[in-house]
């Protein structure tokens, strides 16, 4: 196994600390801190299988006996030692390429308010990350907001990173207007700076947003200039994301063969260098490509393991999206009653994090499956809400194309039981409409969800 961690003697020279200079310490608990942190870098040992968290557990451990004795300056040195591995990153960025929020989000939580300006932006820019990747988009903004303020009163240099990340929260809320802005001014000053690293993942955010508004030649356009500045500047992490965004390209043109090609390499990047969070992402994307070649076993089984590592990152925003396309397979199969049970638990959670496009498209085919089960009332319900979310978000989209008639007696049906009876009534006389009405439901749900599976 490599070690990716520093030789432990060179760092505690960096931080000035040897064993000779902390006898004179006073008091003794405040020596003994001193003594574990020397101990822990210089003889902690991770075993031969030991996972990412375990190799760095001894300067983790060095850290937090560093934060008990309130010497800062010592501990975000710790925490900022660049590490042997694929991407190069600090100790305290790479816990986020692991998935490791909890630790990460401790950490910075902890040091909030301890250090200068700098390391305050760098603290709410890091919480805002955790948050962001955990679905919390909202609490996400709140803190990438504070570090922005930081860094504009104060000066401060690449605040543009934090814009980017607030492009990518108000995207993840469905708010494209706010998020454009953000990450237009993002590139802008990348640009300025020479910053072709960061511009590289910039513009795989303008892909995504293009992607999502329905403009997928311009999207490809930005994926590939992703592309070309990442292998151009080594950078492996948006390398794999440009590859990944060029993947949903062609899922959206219905070239499915190509865009498994792209998620299998976007994939083997994730799995190179660690990104927990880029395996979910490209494992559910694979997924819901064998899920529209009608490969269901293989779509299964890729969407099972982005559920798995999504309940151990604790990202609820990517545990919702796995249950809801899980459900779409059963209730492709037929299997109506898992497949209800998986867009139950995606509510709850969409819900939970205010996930109102989530909710809406949740809604929808949930719908689906109470009326194909017999249940008109909670079908209509459903539909129902469904529509009113996509109208409050500004959806411009038809999304249930059914006639005016059909819509107020929908209305007119939930105001009660003998409502609904004269309603249950009145299909049975119109049945021949009502067939074609719901023959135009399903054939837009088969094109809504042919696009909804891919991140």
């Amino acid at each position: 196994m490599t070690n990716i961690t520093p030789n432990g003697e060179l760092v505690l020279r960096e931080i000035s600390l040897e064993s000779a200079t902390i006898k004179s310490i006073k008091p003794c608990q405040k020596r003994i801190q001193y003594r574990a942190v020397i101990n822990w870098l210089t003889k902690y040992k991770p075993h031969a299988n030991a996972s990412n968290l375990e190799q760095v557990k001894g300067y983790l451990e060095a850290f937090h006996h560093l934060y008990e004795v309130e010497d800062w300056e010592r501990a975000t040195t710790i925490i900022d030692i660049t590490l042997n591995t694929p991407t190069n990153e600090k100790l305290r960025d790479i816990l986020g390429t692991w998935g490791y929020y909890q630790q990460q989000k401790e950490i910075y939580e902890g040091l909030l308010g301890k250090l200068d300006n700098k390391w305050e932006c760098i603290f709410l820019n890091g919480l805002g990350n955790c948050h962001f990747y955990a679905g919390s988009y909202q609490l996400a903004i709140d803190y990438f907001e504070q570090g922005l303020k930081i860094a504009n009163k104060n000066y401060l240099e690449k605040n543009y990173r934090i814009l980017q990340n607030l492009g990518s929260a108000y995207y993840g809320l469905g708010n494209y207007n706010q998020a454009n802005s953000y990450l237009q001014q993002s590139l802008e000053l990348a640009k300025k700076t020479g910053d072709r690293f960061t511009e590289a993942g910039i513009l795989v955010n303008f892909g995504h947003l293009y992607d999502s508004l329905g403009k997928y030649n311009l999207a490809r356009d930005y994926f590939q200039q992703a592309l070309i500045i990442s292998q151009e500047t080594n950078n492996r992490s948006v390398e794999g994301a440009a590859l990944g965004g060029l993947g949903s390209y062609y899922y959206s043109q219905q070239k499915y063969q190509e865009a498994i090609t792209y998620h299998f390499q976007h994939l083997e990047i994730a799995e190179e260098i660690g990104d927990r969070q880029s395996i979910k992402s490209a494992s559910g994307n694979i997924g819901g490509a064998y899920f529209s070649l009608k490969e269901y076993s293989a779509a299964i089984t890729y969407l099972q393991k982005t559920l798995e590592l999504t309940k151990q990152m604790g990202d609820l925003n990517g545990e919702e999206t796995a249950l809801l396309n899980l459900g779409l397979i059963e209730f492709e199969l037929g299997n109506l009653t898992p497949a209800r049970e998986y867009f139950e638990k995606a509510l709850n959670i969409a819900r939970e994090i205010s996930d109102r496009r989530g909710e809406a498209t949740i809604l929808f085919n949930l719908s689906q499956c109470y009326y194909r089960c017999g249940k008109f009332q909670q079908g209509f319900t459903a539909s129902h809400k469904y529509r009113k979310i996509m109208a409050e978000s500004g959806v411009t989209v038809n999304a249930l194309p059914l006639p005016r008639w059909y819509e107020s007696f929908l209305k007119f049906s939930q105001r009660g039981r003998f409502k609904l009876t004269l309603f249950l009534l009145f299909v049975l006389i119109g049945f021949p409409f009502v067939t074609i009405a719901y023959s135009m439901q399903m054939l837009w749900w088969r094109f809504y969800t042919k696009f909804k599976l891919p991140e």
